[in-house]
């Protein structure tokens, strides 16, 4: 079995463009409003403001004119009131930031006239395609070294079986991690109401004896900690390891869906021209097209690939982040225990 289509790597991809979705800072006085985006891409170096809608329009305009390429879903919309839930918001943004990375690195869509202009153009008005990409694509020449329609109907079998395996298992490392990462960020909280409770505590009163007095320094010290301990870097950390898992993840799960478009077409597509003439040019476009639509499944079942073995090969950066964050943790509540037992040595702890 051959095949002439060009292999392509994670870091050849990653080298097409770099994307990035900032929520634009919020208005005040707004009871109801609509979430803005900054979004930059360094491959055009701009830098342009988008509303959610806007990428809803991107998404519909890609859907319809690559019918046979993996354009995963968008994240859900929801009426945010109030500025919307912080943590959904930032969930969201980062979704959109995935999503947009995927089209931006795809070796076809990242050409894309209409991406160009979402990326660039200050206003967007973008018109529904009126054909797909097979159309706009034309007569397609059979090289000799091309696979068979036969090669590639049993690559997509098999290729669709891996990769709904890949996902599986991608999903399942996700939800490990997030439940570790969980209970880090569980730690972190408990030891600043620690601190909180313990700074209460820690007020003086004019009845304290002497033990008294020493008991609320070492609460004092103890409680100042484990207030003024940042984490917020660490958890920056720990969210940029885990978004590389979540890009493969979106990757492979958009291949997944990809292919159960791809059944359910396929199927269609041969009965049809099964039907037809032999030799009428309505079946003739019907088997160009299935050929078409399987040629697109195989390139797309390796770009799914590229994302899922990047993730993998990651797994030691990112055990070794999640290792990093639970011993700074640990180390954080034997600094309480110094500081507790000897609060004038605090400062020798925090350095």
């Amino acid at each position: 079995m051959t095949d002439n289509t060009v292999d392509v790597t994670f870091e050849e991809l990653e080298a097409t463009d770099v994307i990035s979705v900032d929520l634009v800072p919020e208005r005040k006085g707004l009871i109801l409003k609509h979430c803005e985006y900054y979004v930059s891409s360094r491959r055009h170096g701009t830098t342009v403001t988008r509303r959610y809608n806007e990428f809803v329009q991107l998404y519909d305009v890609l859907y319809a004119k690559y019918p046979y390429r993996a354009v995963c879903s968008l994240p859900p919309k929801r009426v945010v009131v109030g500025g919307g839930s912080p943590l959904f918001l930032q969930r969201r943004c980062a979704a959109l930031q995935r999503w947009l990375t995927l089209v931006a690195r795809h070796p076809v869509l990242a050409h894309d006239a209409d991406l160009r202009t979402f990326l660039c153009e200050t206003s967007l008005k973008l018109d529904r395609p009126k054909h797909d990409e097979f159309i706009l694509a034309g007569t397609q020449e059979n090289n000799p070294g091309d696979m068979s329609i036969d090669e590639m109907q049993e690559s997509f079998m098999s290729e669709q079986e891996q990769l709904r395996l890949a996902h599986l298992g991608l999903d399942r490392l996700f939800k490990i991690f997030e439940k570790v990462e969980g209970r880090c960020d569980s730690e972190r909280s408990d030891i600043r109401e620690l601190g909180a409770a313990l700074n209460a505590l820690s007020a003086p009163s004019v009845a304290d004896t002497a033990r008294w007095t020493r008991i609320r320094e070492s609460m004092k010290a103890a409680a100042e900690l484990a207030l003024e301990t940042s984490e917020s870097q660490l958890e920056v950390t720990e969210q940029e390891a885990m978004e590389g898992m979540l890009l493969a993840l979106d990757a492979v799960g958009a291949y997944r869906q990809l292919c159960s478009r791809l059944t359910r077409g396929l199927h269609a597509e041969r009965a049809a021209a099964a039907a037809a003439a032999p030799r009428c040019a309505a079946a003739s476009a019907l088997r160009a097209r299935h050929r078409y639509a399987l040629r697109c499944a195989v390139e797309e079942a390796r770009i799914a690939r590229v994302y899922a073995l990047s993730a993998l090969e990651h797994l030691p950066e990112l055990l070794r982040t999640l290792g990093t964050a639970h011993a700074r943790v640990a180390a954080l509540w034997a600094d309480l225990h110094t500081a507790l037992r000897h609060p004038h040595s605090k400062q020798a702890a925090k350095d």
